[in-house]
């Protein structure tokens, strides 16, 4: 057997004999996106140098610190969840579209709101003009719901929703029709996003000021420990802070900044961190364009979150040290130019997302580029799923990097860079006051410049965008799906229709109750959450809901990130 210094002594007799192929490699320097710089070869030297520890570093799958993976038998036991985010503007399409995908193999309803709703406005409000079922479902009552999931078993079909600001309004309408279905709450299977730290920092669907909506996030916590043993409240989003610009390193400083302020803000409330811990979830990004730097981000992560979760919380069950990873695909990884280039991209992001280990993927449409993705596109994405999952055998082994020299001592590389990050921010009071002050929105604007300087000199290589581009005009897709405009009007009618019809003396009781427990102190007495079910089961919509909660708190103005 090799010692490492036979191993090194061959080494050097190797770059002297290649010395004059090294001098015409195709870059001077090859460096992942985040600027880690990559050897060309990879030795036991390398993990030498890093200090690797087999039973310290990677572990067993399943076990502690969870590097490899957080079940004992990853997808040999069970593969990942394929779903795909979709909604349409009217109840009646949003139906049709998800009965369509339970169909294609999907049971996971990953819901698209437009804009209006998740920010909190009904579709008659003047903000709410022009906007009205542009990007997604609108969905303003319970009445909404009961029509979109007329025929839908949620027996059998989870629900992932991306609502933030208002997240306890979908919770609740969620809940509402499981009850209408005779759905137990033991059984109910459901993921929210509500992760409105991140919605401060780069996407902006924010409505009020960051401590109050930490209130709610806690609330919908402490309900769901108590009442919803299946359900996730909250996936801690890596993908929307990389979206905005950030390099793997920052967002995935970030991602984990804020998760541990969500669960210290439940443990300050005086909730058990074995309570909440299993049902955290995590939305990190994965960009095939750092391959294998995201697949050792996500290790990483598991292994820094696993001793956060041990150490510093001092949580006991192995159930919280868990980091779940919902992993989408970046939209922005896709490009309108050469657009059917993107089924490829999609096809390696999957590959990459399984590699990683995540317990669910979710591909990006090939057209979502030139409006909502039509059928056909969100079907396709699915299938890029079902093809990597059964057709190419990279499920049969659980993490296949365990001990690459290379994967390994990259993974070190992102632990340690994450971990100065995670201090940094520390140091600046937590990660709620790093968004306070703008700290977090200066780093990724920084990293945002840097990234698109590159893409412009092309040193980032985009196929058909700032390389091999096309010299005729391109193609587009012969099928665009377009909101039609009378969506509008529909949707102002039918809310109308429903403030008409419902016991108006009953909604107003409910939303008085809202305001006076927005008005009093944070505590598990002053819960938001049952108040605001009984306001969506009398039918409240999400606009008058959060109306109660605008005139008591007001509105977030961000902070500039160029000052």
């Amino acid at each position: 057997m090799s010692t490492n210094a036979q191993i090194k002594e061959a080494m050097q007799a190797w770059e002297s004999k290649y010395a004059a192929d090294f001098s015409n490699e195709r870059k001077k320097e090859f460096v992942t996106e985040s600027g880690i710089p990559l050897k060309r070869f990879y030795t036991p030297l390398d993990l030498e140098a890093k200090g690797f520890d087999f039973l310290k570093d990677v572990g067993f799958p399943g076990d502690y610190p969870m590097t490899a993976n957080i079940t004992a038998t990853g997808y040999r036991g069970k593969l990942w969840e394929p779903t795909q985010y979709s909604g349409r503007a009217l109840p009646e399409e949003s139906n049709q579209l998800w009965k369509k995908m339970v169909e294609a193999g999907t049971n996971t309803v990953y819901m698209a709101y437009d804009l209006p709703t998740q920010l909190g406005y009904d579709p008659d409000h003047p903000r709410a003009e022009g906007e009205v079922g542009r990007v997604g479902f609108s969905a303003c009552s319970l009445r909404d719901w009961e029509i979109a999931f007329d025929g839908l078993d949620l027996n059998k079909l989870g629900l992932y929703q991306v609502l933030n600001g208002p997240y306890l309004f979908g919770l609740a309408c969620h809940m509402a029709i499981a009850e209408q279905q005779g759905v137990s709450r033991e059984k109910l299977v459901g993921i929210g996003q509500n992760d409105i730290l991140k919605e401060h920092i780069a996407r902006n669907l924010y409505i009020f000021p960051p401590r109050q909506g930490l209130r709610l996030v806690t609330d919908s916590f402490e309900f769901v420990a108590k009442n919803l043993p299946l359900y996730y409240p909250i996936t801690v989003s890596g993908v929307h802070i990389s979206a905005s610009g950030a390099t793997p390193v920052h967002d995935a400083t970030v991602m984990l900044s804020n998760a541990f302020s969500y669960l210290q803000a439940a443990v300050d409330r005086g909730v058990d961190i074995d309570a909440v811990g299993p049902h955290m979830m995590f939305v990190p990004c994965f960009d095939h364009y750092s391959f294998y730097e995201e697949i050792a981000k996500l290790r990483a992560c598991r292994r820094i979150y696993a001793s956060v979760l041990r150490e510093r919380f001092k949580a006991k069950n192995p159930e919280s040290w868990k980091a779940r990873w919902y992993t989408p695909q970046e939209g922005s990884s896709l490009h309108k130019e050469q657009y059917l280039n993107n089924i490829v991209r999609t096809s390696i992001y999957v590959m990459g997302a399984a590699l990683a280990g995540s317990q669910t993927a979710d591909t990006r449409a090939y057209d979502e580029h030139f409006g909502i993705p039509t059928d056909e596109a969100i079907i396709q994405g699915l299938r890029a799923q079902h093809i990597v999952a059964r057709e190419t055998g990279i499920t049969d082994v659980v993490d296949p990097f365990a001990g690459s020299y290379f994967m390994e001592s990259l993974t070190k590389e992102m632990e340690e860079r994450v971990l100065e990050g995670l201090a940094e921010a520390d140091k600046r009071g937590g990660g709620l006051a790093c968004i306070e002050s703008g700290y977090f929105r200066k780093i990724i604007a920084k990293d945002a410049y840097q990234h698109q300087r590159k893409i412009e000199r092309a040193e980032f290589e985009r196929v058909g965008v700032n390389i091999f581009r096309s010299p005729e005009k391109e193609d587009k897709p012969t099928k665009v799906y377009r909101t039609d405009p009378a969506v509008e009007r529909k949707r102002i009618e039918s809310v109308q229709e429903l403030r008409r019809k419902r016991d108006n003396a009953k909604v107003a009781k409910c939303l008085k109750e809202i305001k006076g427990l927005a008005a009093s102190p944070e505590s598990s007495q002053n819960n938001l959450f049952p108040a605001v079910f009984e306001a969506v089961k009398a039918y409240a919509t999400i606009g008058e809901i959060c109306e109660e909660l605008r005139s008591t708190w007001g509105e977030f103005q961000a902070p500039s990130a160029l000052t």
